[in-house]
């Protein structure tokens, strides 16, 4: 009797899980708990250059990574768009709201490995790189918009779509910054370039 007792909240709560008003609150909670997480690490909440953008396209600025979107930003897309594809290969019969929630759990796992000084150090004097001295926690939101945006593009795209838009993505960076994916693991390992 036990057994059944017990059975009935969890069955509730899978209930509400499913429920759009359940996801969205789990949703809010891990981008809250990134965010406060992020706080606890010492994050500025906003560029300490004493500007607030929608955009900055300077690398080298002092509001680099600091303000809601940057050529990162579209890092961030393409992340997105890989978690999606991972998520639908790995588990297709989880509905959409699951996979968008694996999907933020993940990008919010990765602003907080992000910004360690572990991680800062790592980007940050890689030869050739931009100087990186981590992210404001605006710039963490916008990211993790930005990989639910990369989510819902690969969602409603083809493959040949996908890859048109990875290596365009890919390509403003390298062109714009000499930066991304490419360039930026070839400094990792070593690589000038």
């Amino acid at each position: 009797m036990t057994h059944t007792t017990n059975a009935v909240p969890a069955l509730r709560a899978r209930g509400w899980l499913s429920s759009a008003a359940g996801q969205t609150a789990v949703g809010l909670a891990i981008v809250l708990a990134m965010a406060s997480w992020l706080d606890v690490m010492g994050r500025p909440m906003l560029c300490e250059c004493g500007t607030v953008a929608w955009w900055d396209g300077d690398p080298r600025s002092p509001g680099a990574s600091q303000q809601f979107a940057d050529w990162f930003s579209a890092l961030h897309v393409m992340f997105g768009m890989a978690l999606f594809a991972f998520l639908d290969r790995m588990r297709p019969n989880w509905p959409t709201s699951w996979k968008l929630l694996a999907t933020l759990a993940s990008s919010a796992v990765w602003e907080i490995a992000e910004n360690t000084p572990m991680i800062i150090a790592m980007f940050g004097q890689a030869e050739g790189a931009p100087a990186y001295e981590g992210d404001s926690i605006l710039n963490a939101l916008g990211d993790t918009l930005f990989v639910v945006a990369g989510f819902f593009v690969c969602r409603a795209t083809s493959w040949p779509a996908r890859i048109a838009v990875a290596v365009a993505l890919e390509a403003a960076i390298a062109f714009a910054i000499s930066d991304g994916f490419v360039l930026g693991t070839l400094r990792l390992v070593g690589i000038t370039v």
